[in-house]
């Protein structure tokens, strides 16, 4: 326990409406990066260019664990830079410019591209998602005092994020006259880099000067060794970081056999940018209804609800016989799976800004930047971790993707896609719905920060 510290300052004026849209809107075109950088860009690059498929992979994932272990350096840099001039947000412009250089760069290969070129570009592009987002995570803990506020900007920004997503899904759609298919082509990458331009920059520019800047005044500047302490002596922060490395170990093994389950198993591969967009659907209509919730639930119990509704409706998907004459049944499914894991979209984000102020009381020191950026490595890692886990188990049991698979390989894609994915999350559960931290707990804590 630290000694007490003086008296705070009152807390800022709380965000309006349309700063709370500003401050979200960036995610929108964030969104843009995420998922071709998961999803498409490398097996483009595979398809069309002379890199192999082992160099893409061995510089996909140098360049991720790098980004990763840069993460925390990006968040102390973020708490301890003055921040006078632009706060926050200058890190966002940043972002931006870095962000339309490497994509213009990375979307635009040409047949003899090497695998030089693609690592350079690809760190480049990781490098500045992470300078926007890790700041702004933590400038919306800094925004919202108010747990109700809090929520309100996190599901702003997984509303904005959502939609983004939706977006990407449908921009080869609307394309389809023009250019003849649904698919994705470097023509219709190259329409996503110029709109991200057209977007992020202005937004990045807006939020740097409508949005209040900088951290409260209520804390002095971190150091390495406050983190430690902090790592040591905060229990809700261990909580918090080992209830979303379970769920996100989940999620990467839900993820990593998504596609083939879709594919291999019900054979509606054709359809899956259409399954995608109801899933982002669902999704951006249900958030606000979960955030509505918080009138009568805690944020945390809201969390764990969704985990736990979500792996307990996983297996509806082993009802299904495999055609496209069942796809409307498998969109119906797909829109529930959207709308119950809506609240993963704000509240593990809107908890750890209580996390945050329950740390700044105890040590008055504010490392905000710092802990997202912890918050985001343990993600990408875990992550990781779970979409590699898919893939051995797969391997262990001969699985062959892109074919029909019968006996144990079926087992073992179907077991993953619905049983083992739900283990780990729903352990998280136990330690979520215990979490410390409530609305209660956090009411306490803002009284001391701003000495009431």
């Amino acid at each position: 326990m630290v000694s007490a510290p003086p008296k705070a300052p009152a807390a800022r004026p709380e965000l309006t409406r349309l700063q709370i849209w500003l401050f979200a809107f960036p995610a929108l075109p964030g969104a843009f990066i995420i998922l071709p950088m998961n999803i498409f860009i490398p097996a483009f690059y595979a398809s069309h260019t002379a890199v192999t498929l082992v160099q893409i992979g061995t510089v996909t994932s140098l360049c991720r664990v790098i980004d990763a272990l840069m993460d925390p350096a990006i968040g102390f840099m973020s708490d301890s830079l003055d921040n006078r001039r632009g706060g926050r947000g200058i890190w966002g412009v940043a972002s931006a410019i870095i962000c339309c250089i490497a994509l213009y760069f990375l979307f635009q290969p040409s047949a003899h591209t090497t695998v030089l070129y693609y690592g350079t570009w690809a760190f480049v592009l990781y490098l500045g998602y992470s300078l926007f987002e890790i700041p702004r995570n933590a400038w919306s803990a800094e925004l919202g005092s108010r747990p109700s506020m809090r929520t309100r900007i996190n599901a702003a920004v997984g509303l904005s994020t959502v939609a983004g997503s939706l977006i990407f899904w449908l921009v080869p759609v609307i394309l389809f006259r023009v250019y003849g298919t649904t698919g994705f082509t470097q023509k219709t990458l190259s329409i996503i880099v110029w709109l991200y331009m057209a977007l992020m920059v202005p937004a990045a520019l807006c939020i740097m000067h409508f949005i209040p800047g900088g951290p409260p005044g209520r804390a002095t500047a971190p150091t390495w060794r406050d983190l430690v302490q902090s790592l040591k002596r905060n229990r809700p922060l261990a909580l918090y970081f080992l209830a979303v490395g379970l769920w996100t170990t989940g999620q990467g093994i839900w993820l990593s056999t998504t596609y083939l389950f879709l594919n291999d198993y019900l054979r509606v591969g054709s359809a899956f940018p259409f399954i995608m967009i109801v899933f982002f659907l669902s999704t951006i209509v249900a958030i606000p209804l979960w955030a509505r919730s918080e009138r009568r639930l805690e944020r945390h119990g809201i969390w764990a609800i969704s985990i736990v509704l979500t792996a307990a409706t996983r297996p509806l998907a082993l009802l299904l016989t495999p055609g496209m004459q069942n796809l409307p049944v498998i969109l119906l499914l797909t829109a529930l799976g959207g709308a119950l894991s809506a609240p993963t979209n704000f509240a593990p984000a809107a908890i750890l800004g209580d996390v945050v102020d329950y740390d700044i009381w105890k040590t008055w020191t504010n490392k905000s930047g710092i802990i997202y950026a912890l918050n985001t490595l343990i993600t990408k890692t875990t992550l990781a971790i779970g979409g590699g886990a898919g893939f051995i188990i797969l391997g262990w049991v001969h699985y062959h993707a892109g074919r029909v698979n019968h006996g144990l390989p079926l087992t073992g894609l179907l077991s993953c896609y619905t049983v083992l994915c739900s283990i780990p999350q729903l352990i998280a559960t136990a330690i979520i719905f215990r979490f410390p931290i409530g609305r209660r707990a956090h009411t306490l804590i803002r009284h001391r920060l701003h000495g009431r």
